[in-house]
């Protein structure tokens, strides 16, 4: 990596919330319940929170194999709605085996191998390249097939083995990104025990729920004010706290990504925090913050049977008539899920403006051009840089630098390029990065990515 690139890759905590570096925002995702027949939900969940959310969940049933490789019913609708849009993902739960019919030491063993080769090559035949797959979620719950507790960590960590390379056999230019996805309160000796290995994981993920314990939830109704705050708080730096702590240690150790694949608040009939400002503002805080790393994150806006979650006005049908639990929480999670995706530029910051892409579908060996313009207040010297990154893996693809560009006051300059995408590269999904650095590369003073096209 040259120094201009590792420069490029600093975002300075002073500039978190006006401009982020593309290496340090998360993907939004969410879950919506299991929505398969209608994924447009995901639509409406976008529409209320002010943001295009890319990358949709689903969790296979854990009834039987033939849910586990071939659920036609979830495959096609989920594939309909990936293909409608450019840059969007499945976030899949994958189900080791069917409750009681299935063990970690025979997967480990091998002997499922050619039922999870039959699930890549559905996905694939159903335009689910580059899902991301949550194999085994949540193994460190004892309410799961596929426990990793009581002596199986070992075999736990081969199954996991078994079933990535099986997939990857199978589909070896799927782009598939495996998660390894336990609870928050694993023990630090589990997730050691339990880790399949560096060559098996793409991201290091956690589930974490505002639920409480050992009488700090829930909070008593005539516990209002700073008394709830700090109820919130205490939960938070007890319970909380030391876990992404441990994680974050485990996830750079291991120089993988984190991940957040389900969080939310939690209604007060299932301990949780009620509607509690503070967990969500926390949870964003570490969640967007650089040094972290977390590549995606996805709420759970659901209201579930073991508790209640949801912060969205999105019905069952689309449409905007529900009314939350959580107003406080929902109105924090918005706005500061706007101010950490989509800040406004700071008084006399240079902006850009969108890019746009010669043709809505470019032919990979073939040149296209990028346009865009920017405009800086003040005199001064930029760093212009655009680069097509892989809509799916942020992937960088090819990139053109402009250097040492002099801007009188209010002046705007338009910058043109000549692109290529390698015909070595898959078809699909692209975007174009536009960032403004700078004259020393120090900076990163604007940054957008709102560009998506698709490469034939």
């Amino acid at each position: 990596m040259g120094f201009r690139s590792a420069v490029a890759g600093v975002v300075s905590c002073m500039a978190m919330l006006s401009s982020l570096a593309a290496s340090a925002l998360p993907v939004t995702g969410v879950y919506r319940g299991e929505i398969y027949s209608q994924p447009n939900l995901i639509n409406a969940y976008s529409e209320w929170l002010g943001h295009n959310v890319t990358l949709g969940q689903g969790h296979q049933a854990k009834d039987s194999w033939a849910n586990i490789e071939n659920p036609t019913w979830q495959l096609q609708s989920w594939g309909n709605w990936v293909r409608a849009q450019p840059g969007r993902r499945l976030n899949y739960s994958v189900s080791m085996f069917p409750s009681g019919q299935g063990s970690l030491a025979d997967c480990a063993a091998g002997i499922y191998d050619f039922r999870f080769r039959a699930l890549a090559n559905n996905m694939v035949a159903n335009g689910l390249q580059n899902s991301i797959i949550r194999l085994g979620w949540e193994f460190s719950g004892n309410w799961m097939p596929w426990y990793s507790g009581n002596g199986k960590q070992a075999s736990f960590a081969g199954c996991f083995r078994r079933i990535v390379t099986a997939m990857r056999g199978a589909q070896p230019s799927a782009g598939f990104k495996f998660d390894w996805n336990p609870n928050y309160d694993i023990s630090t000796a589990d997730l050691a025990a339990t880790y399949p290995g560096d060559a098996y994981v793409d991201y290091i993920g956690f589930d974490l729920y505002d639920q409480g314990w050992n009488g700090r939830y829930p909070v008593p109704s005539g516990c209002t004010g700073t008394c709830q705050l700090e109820r919130w708080q205490n939960n938070w730096n007890v319970q909380f706290a030391p876990a992404l702590s441990k994680f974050r240690t485990f996830a750079q150790a291991h120089n993988k990504p984190l991940s957040v694949p389900e969080w939310g608040v939690n209604d007060a009939r299932t301990t949780g925090g009620g509607d509690n400002t503070f967990f969500v503002k926390q949870m964003l805080a570490f969640i967007y913050d650089p040094a972290n790393n977390v590549g995606y994150h996805s709420y759970f806006d659901y209201q579930a049977g073991d508790g209640h979650h949801q912060l969205s006005n999105v019905d069952n049908n689309g449409g905007h008539s529900f009314q939350t639990e959580f107003p406080n929480a929902a109105a924090v999670f918005k706005t500061q899920h706007a101010a950490l995706t989509h800040p406004p530029p700071s008084t006399g910051a240079p902006t850009a403006a969108k890019a746009t892409v010669s043709a809505a579908t470019v032919t990979r060996g073939a040149a296209f051009q990028v346009a865009s313009s920017v405009t800086a207040p003040a005199a001064t010297t930029l760093v212009v840089k655009y680069e097509i990154r892989s809509a799916s893996t942020s992937a960088l693809v090819t990139e053109k630098v402009y250097a040492s560009q002099a801007f009188t006051a209010g002046q705007t300059r338009a910058y043109t390029t000549s692109f290529v995408i390698p015909t070595s590269l898959p078809a699909g999904a692209y975007r174009v990065d536009t960032l403004v650095y700078s004259a020393d590369w120090s900076q990163t003073l604007h940054y957008r990515n709102d560009t998506p096209f698709t490469a034939n």
